[in-house]
């Protein structure tokens, strides 16, 4: 593993520091890891097996951690439900607040140290949630093209494997 950034090693000491149900609770869990903030569902736009099938998510909780001027890098935070029969493979993000975008994943390994690591999909399971989240799979914003400011709303496109998307309004939080 490469020598982490500050932002990485905070955010890594934030995922160690949360409350221990959120620790106990995976990454498919619907266990909340911060106090709930209702987001309005988005809808998907198009998809690519039939033009007129909307894509069976919807999202809570969508937050990105506001980072102080200079930082080049934070993370996004939200709950997927997929309220459809077949699982929802995630394959990419992008923003207009970052330059690049990543799915990231973040395990423990035997010794306890935390961990983050890209990785190329994300699966909404069939009828269940996938929680990104501080302690868990998560979103990671690089090479920011600004400070985001607190309160503020940012957007996420979400892309599928099957070249569907969804856009998702984040709200920006203090850590």
């Amino acid at each position: 593993m490469s020598r982490p950034t500050p932002l990485l090693a905070a955010l890594a000491l934030a995922a160690i520091l949360i409350p221990a149900a959120a620790l106990h609770a995976g990454p498919h869990s619907s266990a909340p890891t911060s106090r709930p903030q209702p987001v309005p569902q988005m809808a998907a736009q198009t998809t690519a097996q039939t033009p007129s099938a909307p894509l069976t998510l919807s999202v809570q909780n969508a937050a990105v951690v506001a980072v102080p001027p200079g930082a080049t890098e934070t993370s996004a935070f939200l709950t997927l439900r997929n309220t459809g029969r077949a699982p929802v493979i995630l394959t990419g993000v992008r923003t207009p607040l970052a330059r690049h975008a990543m799915l990231m994943t973040t395990r423990r390994d035997a010794q306890g140290r935390t961990g983050m690591a890209m990785v190329p999909t994300l699966t909404v399971p069939a009828g269940g949630i996938l929680n990104l989240s501080a302690s868990g799979d998560h979103l990671m914003l690089m090479d920011l093209t600004r400070t985001p400011k607190v309160g503020e709303t940012v957007r996420l496109t979400l892309t599928t494997r099957d070249g569907r998307t969804l856009t998702v309004n984040a709200l920006v939080r203090k850590p």
